[in-house]
This record gives C-alpha cells, structure tokens and sequence, in this order.
C-alpha cells in the first residue's frame, strides 16, 4: 500500500474513533448532566475556545506546511520545531494570564470559575502536543493509535467519575487529562526523532505568515463558536444546551470529511513548490469527490432521522434541538469543501490572505444574523446563522480559489449523490412499518441507506473516482472489474 493510502488509512482510523467515541460519550454525559448543565461547559468551552486559537497563532496549519518543507533535514527541522513551540509557549502564557483576568472580573465566569482554571491548564498543555509536527513528518500511524489509546482511557473514567450534574467540572477535566497524557507522550517521541534547543532560533520570520493565518483563524473562531456565546448572553444555559446537543452531533460527521485535508496538505505543499501541477490537480478532483461522496449522504441521512439521533443520542429532554439539528445538518457539505480550498490550494500556495477575507466575510454574516435571530428563534437562531454563515464562507473560498487554479468541480457527482440520498426517507418509511424503537430505526435506516447509496454509486451511477480509490484496498479490489 502506498504512503498516502497508509496514511489516509490511520487517518480514517483517527477520524471513525472522532465520531464513534462521541456517540458513547455523549448520551451519557447529555442525560447526566441535563441541557442547563451541557450548556454551562458547552459556554466555557467555547470560551475558552478564543484563548486556544490565540495561543496556537495559526501555527497548527502553518506548522504542518513548514514542517513538512525541511522533514528530511534533521537540523533545519529541530531549528524549525524549536522556533515554532517558543512561539506557542510564549503566547499561551500570555493567553493564560488575559483568561484569568478576565474570569475574575466577570460575574458570570466567576460562578463557575473551576471550569475556566481547568481551560488554563488546558491552554498550556496543548503548546506541548505539537500535532503539527507529526503531521508534517507524516506520522498518521503515531497519532491514530496515540488518540484512539487516549480516547478509551478518558471513556473509562468519564462513566467511573460523571454521575450528576454536579460533576460538569469533572466532565470538563477530562480533556485536561486527555491533553496532558498526549502532550507527555508527544515530548517523549519528539525527544527520540529531534533535538531541541531554544539558542541562535530566528523568531521573526515565522511571524508575518503566522500573523495571517492566525488572524484567519481567530476571525474563523469568530463565526464558528461566537453563536454559542451570544445565544449564552441573549437567552440562558437550557438554550445554550440545546445548540450544544445539535451542534455536537452535526459536527461528529466532520471528522470523516476532515481526513484528507492533513494527509494532503504535505503532499499538496511540495507539489506546488515544484510545480507539479498535474498531480496536483489529479489529488484536488480526487478529494472535492470524496466530500460530495460523503457529505451528502451524512447530511440528507442526518435529516431524515434528526429526531431519532436527538432523541437516542441526547433524550427526549433535548427534543426541541431537532429543528435546530434539521438546519446544522447541512454544514457537513459547506465545511468540507471548504476545507479543500481553504487547505488544500490556498494554504499550500500561501494565499493566507485569501483565506483571511473569507472569513472576515464570514464574520460579518455571522454577527449580523446571531443579533437579528436569536432574540426571537432562540437556537434555531442561531443555527440559520451558522449555516449561512458556511454557506457564504464556503462561496467565498470557491471564487479565490478558481481564480488562481482552475479546476473542474464534480457537479455530476454532486447531483448524483443527492439523487442517491433522497432514497433514505423510502427506506425509514419502510422501516418505521417494522419498528419504532429509535435505536432500531437509526440502525436498520443507515444500514439498509447505505448499501443502497453504495449500489447507486459504484453500479447505477459508476462513480470513477470512488471505484478507483475504493479498489486500491485488498477486499475491494474486485471493483477494479466494474
């Protein structure tokens, strides 16, 4: 098997255990804890959310690109790594001490200031995961098996240690943990691949690229999770609950839309520095038909059963997320293709202005449909807001980055997906004739959905793209004959 199907593999691996950890964790945690008390950590998280993007300055997606131009020399790539992590440790301490203050000053931080004490502790040690640096050497193997390892244990003491709503800080030290193990093993493989040395490192050039893309990236935040925070000061933590379960769920599919954009985006780099066009085209079409092939079914399929998966995965006391879920659903599309052009053509041709002016479109969008929805749609508010705000962010992305490489988009595919999907409310019609136990409706429809949307792909429709990429793997490869 190549690298970059190995790596695609490991990735998928780390992507599938993203989706299916979420689907233990989260009804236990959402009964537990109940919607006021989801939406308090809901609340914090997204806070401090502002605080790690400041930290990181844009260095886990510019890390990557640098990483992977000098991974095969070893004193540029220890001088590299050393320059960047400086860089992070020296504004996640600045960042830890503006949260403080600022939890100290605000009376409604305060009432639940462990929370913001436990996202300091999680600030810092996230300058020590360093991903970045996997990711740009290509050790997908290392970090699939170190998450899904971590991911297990922090499973395990989430059912030994949350038992009621009083132990939301509890909930909330389980990523404290998880961040700390993986920073721990991190070091420790780092120590055994490069050195580290904090003298003679030259700081200033990294900062004007980083500026850029850690401006995108905050603006980015903005829009991504300035929702939640104005749905908490405009209503109350019940409402910030039921975004939460919707926006949670909605978002447990992007892992599996995510998985090329880090495995490409070394490969995609290199490509555009020699000007191998070819290829790099070959990997775009290859990548653009990967999210059509699955967002689209994740999205109309998450429509169709929305209030099955709130009632199984949240409770019948989240039911009034399922409009807000019917709306989000559709996000899946719009982030994933953007992710191709934001990640995968404008990075690597380090057109990170490009990127910013999106998403600064995208903040406008945002704040203007959050103040004018919200007062009166509640989270329906603000979930139209977030899937316009995609939605325009996503248009946006598409006209820069056509412009600068001109690309075919699969509209056939596209359509053909959709035809595809359209299916899955016949078969949960079907099915709901046979049973009605939400659990039974959920697996009988994905099931039955999806041999019939892989029979549609790969026999009616004869989708190259997928054949091809699906053949290459040993069970597969009598596709090779279709």
């Amino acid at each position: 098997m190549s690298t970059l199907r190995k790596n695609i593999a490991f990735n998928t691996l780390l992507s599938v255990s993203q989706i299916l950890f979420p689907l233990v964790t989260f009804p236990y945690a959402s009964r537990v804890l109940g919607p006021e008390g989801m939406g308090t950590v809901s609340f914090a998280d997204n806070f401090i959310t502002y605080f790690l993007i400041f930290s990181a300055l844009g260095i886990p997606l510019y890390g990557v690109r640098e990483i992977a131009k000098v991974k095969d020399d070893h004193v540029a790539l220890s001088k590299v790594f050393s320059e960047l992590i400086l860089i992070h440790l020296i504004t996640s301490i600045l960042s830890v001490g503006i949260l403080l203050v600022i939890s100290l000053s605000s009376a409604r931080l305060l009432n639940n200031f462990g929370l913001y004490q436990i996202g300091m502790g999680i600030l810092l040690g996230n300058v020590f995961i360093a991903e970045w640096f996997f990711q740009g050497i290509g050790k997908f193997k290392y970090i699939a098996l170190r998450t899904v390892l971590i991911r297990l244990f922090t499973i395990a003491l989430l059912f030994f240690l949350v038992h009621s709503p009083a132990d939301k800080n509890i909930y909330y030290a389980l990523n404290l943990i998880a961040t700390m193990i993986a920073a721990l093993a991190n070091m420790y493989a780092l120590s055994k691949l490069i050195g580290i040395s904090f003298y003679n490192l030259s700081l200033r050039k990294h900062l004007k690229p980083l500026f850029i893309i850690f401006s995108n990236s905050i603006i980015t935040t903005i829009y991504l999770v300035f929702d939640t925070i104005i749905l908490g000061f405009l209503t109350n933590d019940v409402h910030v609950g039921y975004y939460a379960a919707s926006m949670r769920i909605s978002k447990i599919s992007l892992a599996v839309i995510g998985v090329l954009s880090a495995v490409l985006l070394p490969r995609l780099t290199i490509a555009f520095r020699d000007k191998n066009w070819d290829e790099a085209k070959s990997l775009l079409l290859k990548s653009m038909s990967f999210v059509v092939f699955l967002s689209i079914p994740i999205a109309i399929g998450t429509l169709c059963l929305s209030e099955e998966i709130i009632m199984l995965f949240a409770g019948a006391k989240y039911l009034p997320a399922v409009t807000s879920l019917q709306i989000l659903c559709f996000i899946v599309c719009f982030v994933g293709m953007a992710q191709v052009f934001a990640h995968q053509i404008l990075l690597p041709l380090h057109q990170e202005r490009k990127i910013l002016y999106a998403s600064l479109f995208g903040v406008v969008v945002s704040l203007g449909l959050n103040f004018m929805l919200i007062p009166t749609l509640k989270q329906n508010g603000a979930a139209i807001s977030s899937l316009a705000t995609e939605a325009s962010v996503t248009l946006v992305l598409f006209y820069f980055s056509f412009k600068l490489f001109k690309l075919t988009f699969p509209v056939i595919q596209l359509v053909q997906a959709v035809i595809s999907s359209l299916l899955f409310f016949i078969v949960k019609f079907l099915v709901l004739k046979l049973v009605e136990i939400p659990v039974l409706v959920i697996l009988l429809t994905v099931l039955i959905s999806g041999v019939v949307y892989a029979i549609m792909q790969l026999f009616v429709w004869r989708n190259k793209t997928i054949i091809e990429a699906l053949s290459g793997f040993g069970p597969l490869k009598f596709l090779q004959k279709v």
